[in-house]
């Protein structure tokens, strides 16, 4: 991870109440990134801090975020960028471009609409999957990112929750 992203994630986080939704379907390679990242997440899990799973239907957890009203939601997804596999991008989720393709693009949009109508900033971690193949399990690359996600996001999570 370059410095600069990571500065930037950590500063979109920090002291901020964060939802963290993680987004993929499991049996498709790196599409199941997202999901795995929320899960090795949810022990961080505080009042400041919602962890989700939502696998292939964030949607179904619109209520849930709209209920806790967090300042900020980290949506994060496998996105086919162009990038390097394992590659990652932070972007607002106002600027998911119909054009990258993600299995749920269009959701992802529409729950970011809704969200900001509530003022609730809604980003998306995205990262560059090597192969999203029925049955495999994650790449190396996407593997290696996600374990540095994850040890990355829990030393934020642990400033945002009070922890660290």
């Amino acid at each position: 991870m370059l410095a600069t992203e990571k500065a930037e994630l950590a500063r979109l986080l920090r002291n901020k109440k964060v939802a963290i939704v993680g987004v993929g379907n499991r049996m498709r390679g790196d599409d199941a990134v997202g999901s795995l990242i929320a899960e090795r997440l949810q022990p961080r899990a505080s009042d400041r801090l919602l962890v989700i799973d939502a696998e292939t239907t964030p949607e179904n957890y619109l209520g849930t975020l709209l209920s806790a009203h967090p300042e900020v939601v980290l949506f994060v997804d496998a996105l086919d960028f162009g990038g390097k596999g394992g590659q990652w991008v932070l972007l607002p989720l106002s600027e998911l471009a119909p054009k990258l393709p993600s299995t749920h693009t269009v959701s992802l949009r529409l729950l970011g609409e809704i969200l900001a109508n509530e003022e609730i900033e809604c980003w998306l971690l995205g990262i560059q999957p090597e192969h999203l193949v029925f049955g495999m399990p994650l790449s190396s690359s996407v593997s290696v990112t996600a374990l540095e996600l994850v040890d990355f996001l829990t030393g934020v999570v642990g400033e945002v929750s009070g922890d660290g």
